[in-house]
């Protein structure tokens, strides 16, 4: 009888302890990732949640919007064969969807924003040469909206498919 009155007494002890170091809070600009014991990983973002220590990984993504400095290296020739070099300036921002924030977690967990900014800048760099060889030097000069309104357009498919939005490309 005095066994299984050690035995409570230890399980009590146990869950007294691992309680709070299993408690975690989650801000509302970073997603908390537990993975370990079930097969899909839980998402916390702006709220608390209970990860089993020892048994429970804890990860963190940034949700934070990023700011990406767009610069061409070298010379892009445009539709009309006029060389030029393009800065532009991306504004993102890990997606909150369930299905993008999967996608981000294979991309860029435990990485912070300037490795993001970084991983971002080659692929966003790869869409505007694609776009400049579809436009004429006097549209570029002279509508620069649309020129953005392509270029968010077209990144979006890329950057979906990493788990970002776009939220503004100037």
């Amino acid at each position: 009888m005095i066994i299984v009155y050690i035995l409570i007494g230890i399980l009590v002890l146990l869950l007294l302890i691992g309680l709070p170091l299993g408690y975690v809070k989650a801000p509302p600009d970073t997603a908390y990732i537990i993975s370990g014991i079930k097969k899909n990983p839980r998402v916390l973002i702006g709220r608390a949640g209970i990860r089993i220590p020892f048994f429970e990984r804890l990860d963190k993504l940034s949700l934070k919007q990023v700011t990406v400095d767009i610069k061409t290296e070298g010379y892009i020739p445009t539709l009309d064969f006029i060389n030029i070099q393009v800065d532009a300036v991306a504004k993102v921002r890990v997606g909150t969807d369930p299905e993008l924030i999967e996608r981000a977690m294979k991309n860029f967990l435990n990485k912070t924003s300037q490795e993001i900014i970084s991983d971002l800048q080659d692929s966003l760099q790869g869409n505007i040469r694609e776009i400049i060889g579809t436009i004429s030097l006097k549209d570029i000069c002279n509508n620069r909206e649309e020129f953005g309104n392509k270029k968010k357009k077209k990144a979006s498919v890329d950057m979906r498919n990493l788990g970002i939005e776009i939220i503004s490309c100037n």
